[in-house]
């Protein structure tokens, strides 16, 4: 693993922010309109803006990222695949009728597997750290593992992405937490810059996105943003970094998941009804907090967790 360069760092976010801001200003009245979402708090205020700005803002990421970072075979390979979340998640945001379930489950499964199969095929070692201590996994419970880990990063992102100016936040404060802790405590300073340059290209989305939003992310977006970060994740060595460093994505955009597979597994029409999915629906609607506060309380809960975290790595190690 090489050094982190201070210069390559400044260069990339600044790169990936400038870029970012002027294509999507550019670009915004040629992306796809949105049609409102008939379930979610406040669904209709969303139509007819623009949607699906992560098609600007992601390939500016691989961009600079394979400009501003050494050249790796590897990371050529998760820059296509997020690339290709991207793709997915932009045709589903420009079509008419939303895509299936089940095209969108199998388009994410393949991804995964290709992601999962990349990254197996360039580390030697399947293990995990806990406390201190490394555990070693059969390769089969860890591809099985990481194939959950990789979806659930991509559909959680998906779902937690719904209140103007939310899940850039949330993300900005992950990758935020999984760059220090890839630069710091596990000799991955190039997989930092990759953190950085998208962190960059996230703030320019979200000079856009700050309530009222003109641009929203979308699929696109979302999915693209849910996928590096899962890899991000991976590239430390340990997966239950996933915890501290994005909880409050996986809870907000997970917990509908999980409620609505119960439901569907087992026929149930009651289970965790007493909870609206997602949390930030829950928020909202039920506790009657405004889009600003939700934005800034999730926001404070997740940067806890996170500096918790680092504290906790940098104790042990």
């Amino acid at each position: 693993m090489l050094a982190l360069s201070p210069l390559s760092a400044l260069l990339g976010l600044l790169l990936g922010f400038v870029l970012s801001g002027v294509l999507l200003a550019l670009l915004k009245d040629k992306l796809p309109q949105d049609h409102g979402r008939a379930y979610a708090v406040n669904g209709q205020i969303s139509k007819g803006k623009a949607r699906g700005g992560g098609v600007v803002f992601i390939p500016v990421f691989a961009a600079v990222t394979l400009l501003a970072a050494p050249f790796s075979w590897e990371r050529c390979a998760y820059l296509f695949l997020t690339l290709a979340a991207m793709l997915t998640g932009y045709l589903d945001d420009r079509a008419d009728l939303p895509w299936g379930e089940l095209k969108k489950g199998l388009l994410d499964l393949a991804i995964c597997l290709l992601t999962l199969v990349t990254f197996m095929n360039t580390h030697t070692e399947y293990a995990f750290s806990l406390f201190g201590w490394k555990v070693v996994l059969p390769w089969w419970i860890f591809g099985i593992i990481v194939l959950f880990l990789l979806w659930a990063f991509i559909n959680c992102c998906n779902c937690a992405d719904g209140v103007d100016g939310h899940f850039g936040t949330l993300s900005l404060i992950a990758l935020g937490a999984l760059g220090y802790a890839l630069y710091a405590f596990c000799e991955g300073g190039e997989w930092a810059l990759c953190a950085l340059v998208l962190m960059g290209c996230i703030l320019a989305y979200l000079l856009f996105n700050a309530s009222p939003s003109l641009i929203m992310m979308g699929d696109a977006g979302s999915r693209a943003i849910g996928l590096f970060m899962g890899i991000l994740v991976l590239q430390t060595g340990n997966f239950l970094l996933c915890l501290p460093f994005a909880i409050v994505i996986l809870l907000d955009g997970g917990l509908g998941l999980l409620k609505l597979a119960v439901m569907r597994t087992f026929h149930s029409k009651t289970f965790m009804m007493w909870l609206l999915t997602p949390l930030h629906d829950e928020a909202r609607k039920k506790r009657h907090w405004s889009d600003t506060q939700t934005v800034f309380r999730f926001a404070i809960v997740q940067l806890i967790c996170a500096l918790t975290g680092l504290l906790v790595m940098a104790a042990l190690r």
